[in-house]
């Protein structure tokens, strides 16, 4: 069975996804990538209670303590206490407390008007280990009390998987040398926590894909951490250099887990010995090899699908590695984020991210595509930081360090409050459609990367394959879309539809091989560039040129 995920198109997180957003709303309204997370919940705490009138409550997780609550007439009291300082959970060791406000103290039942209802309990469950529990107490008879659990139960859960990625960056850091922590709060990123979560308790291979710079290694360090073999060994293979032999490999991860690095750049002979090892889920061999059992990760950049039917990936591996599948998305998606990141970034840096950061900088910084990701975002802020000397990060030294983010939609900084306002600039017109057309067939990769990620893939596709007969449901699987996303993408964005952008590639093609041999026979041209019929062929291009193509070829193209 397959499991995949499409983050753009939201199946991931299945459960109730209708109410999924609210909860994430003020989850994103609390989160800040400085706080510690006893911190973290604590903020996150003050914004259920005051979403659903709990009168008071506790949220207890396991070898971090309780943190208990008070609320009433707006007022909001909440302390740590019963802190374990670390002690272990299954072997693990959870951050200790590192601050913790006065410990709210036991209710004897008088505070706040009227009676209680008996407190009402939410499991801490992360895939199928308990971490603890969140207890909340409404008034008696609270209208709508029910209606709130759903919410509750939901909470409940983005609170297990915020203690996860903590674990995660105490394993990282042990394991790893690197304390790596999954940083932000957007929807994308919440419904990729709940994929690693489903994949963690498996022992199904994982294929984790995604641009260049995304969290692809970081999530499959956190899938390993965060399942029942957190002990055992993690190796990573990075396929770009391998290093010995996939015996050597498998032998090192035993009982553990065996991730790729970049998958799609292990050389043809490593992917055919791979196979050699690999216990095949699909019974492609009779025979069981000798290597040990391991969860097998990848990751790759590339779609491995479309390159396996290029041949230029092995398709048995292609097909073993392709159970449960994660696309990582790209930072353009993930606005909601920036901040966080950049001040994650400045941070990082031993810097001060409440001095550094301003208005200009993170209005730039949401501007930018971002074409290599946090790569490039990290490169970038421990630049500026560095540059600006700890002093805040203003437009004129994003012009003198960072151009490109300066430059990106021109947005300029803002006036000072004596200053007069400018008159709005006009709105930049929409590229033409010829504009797109010319991206896709030379592949513009800066260009293209301000356009969704799976129209952007699909752009790629059709310079590259428009010969070809090409379907929507084709052009989608390609783009890692579904179908009726990719038309709105196409309407939306291009202002047009997949079959005409597809003929005027077409054409544009045509024009070029006319160039290219004057002497050439129409109907040979329209046959290279896929057309069946050349009065369709003839057709199109004189709806898109203006003339039929053998006067366009007498005359020349017109002025």
């Amino acid at each position: 069975m397959v499991l995949e995920t499409d983050i753009v198109a939201g199946r991931v997180e299945r459960r109730r996804p209708s109410r999924a957003p609210l909860v994430g709303e003020f989850i994103r309204g609390a989160y800040h990538p400085k706080r510690t997370l006893p911190e973290l919940l604590r903020g996150l705490m003050g914004s259920l209670a005051g979403q659903v009138a709990a009168r008071r409550g506790q949220l207890r997780l396991s070898g971090l303590g309780t943190l208990a609550f008070e609320s009433a007439a707006g007022a909001f009291n909440a302390g740590w206490i019963d802190g374990t300082n670390g002690h272990a959970r299954n072997g693990r060791h959870h951050p200790s407390v590192a601050t913790a406000a006065s410990p709210a103290k036991p209710s004897n039942g008088s505070h706040g008007p009227g009676p209680s209802a008996p407190p009402t309990a939410f499991p801490l469950v992360y895939g199928n280990v308990a971490l603890g529990e969140l207890q909340l107490e409404w008034p008696a008879a609270q209208p709508g009390a029910v209606a709130w659990q759903t919410m509750c139960e939901e909470f409940a859960a983005h609170c297990a998987r915020l203690a996860m990625r903590f674990e995660t960056q105490r394993w990282a850091g042990q394991r790893l040398g690197r304390p790596l922590l999954l940083v932000g709060a957007s929807e994308a990123l919440l419904r990729i926590e709940s994929f690693v979560e489903m994949a963690a308790f498996s022992t199904l291979p994982v294929l984790l894909t995604g641009e260049f710079g995304t969290e692809k290694a970081l999530l499959a360090a956190a899938i390993h951490c965060c399942g029942p073999c957190a002990a055992a060994p993690f190796v990573e293979v990075p396929c770009a250099s391998a290093g010995g032999q996939p015996a050597q490999w498998f032998e090192q991860a035993h009982g553990g887990t065996l991730f790729f690095n970049g998958i799609d750049e292990l050389p043809p002979p490593l992917q055919q010995e791979l196979l050699q090892h690999m216990h095949s889920r699909l019974g492609q061999r009779l025979s069981t090899p000798a290597a040990p059992e391991l969860r097998v990760i990848a990751s790759s950049t590339a779609d491995l699908y479309s390159l396996a039917q290029q041949g230029g990936f092995s398709r048995a591996l292609q097909a073993e590695l392709d159970f449960l599948r994660a696309r990582v998305p790209p930072l353009r998606e993930r606005p909601e984020d920036i901040e966080a990141l950049v001040t994650a970034a400045i941070e990082r840096q031993g810097f001060d991210a409440g001095r550094l950061l301003t208005d200009d900088l993170l209005a730039q910084c949401r501007a930018h595509a971002w074409p290599e990701n946090l790569f490039e975002l990290e490169r970038v802020i421990a630049r500026l930081a560095v540059m600006s000397r700890g002093q805040p990060i203003r437009y004129a030294d994003l012009l003198h360090h960072a151009p490109h983010l300066a430059a990106d939609r021109r947005i300029a900084p803002r006036p000072s409050p004596s200053a007069p306002l400018p008159p709005p600039a006009p709105r930049p017109a929409e590229p033409p459609l010829a504009h797109w057309v010319r991206c896709a067939m030379t592949r513009n990769l800066p260009e293209l990367a301000r356009l969704h990620d799976g129209l952007r893939k699909a752009l790629v596709y059709l310079g590259e394959h428009h010969a070809d007969a090409i379907s929507l449901d084709g052009l989608a699987r390609q783009a890692h879309v579904s179908p009726s996303h990719l038309s709105f993408l196409f309407r939306t964005t291009l202002k047009t539809t997949f079959k005409s952008l597809l003929q005027h590639i077409r054409i544009e093609r045509a024009r070029q091989l006319m160039a290219e041999d004057p002497r050439r026979r129409i109907t040979d041209i329209a046959l290279t560039v896929g057309f069946v019929d050349l009065s369709h062929f003839e057709k199109c291009f004189r709806r898109i040129i203006g003339s039929s193509p053998r006067d366009y070829r007498h005359r020349g193209e017109p002025s």
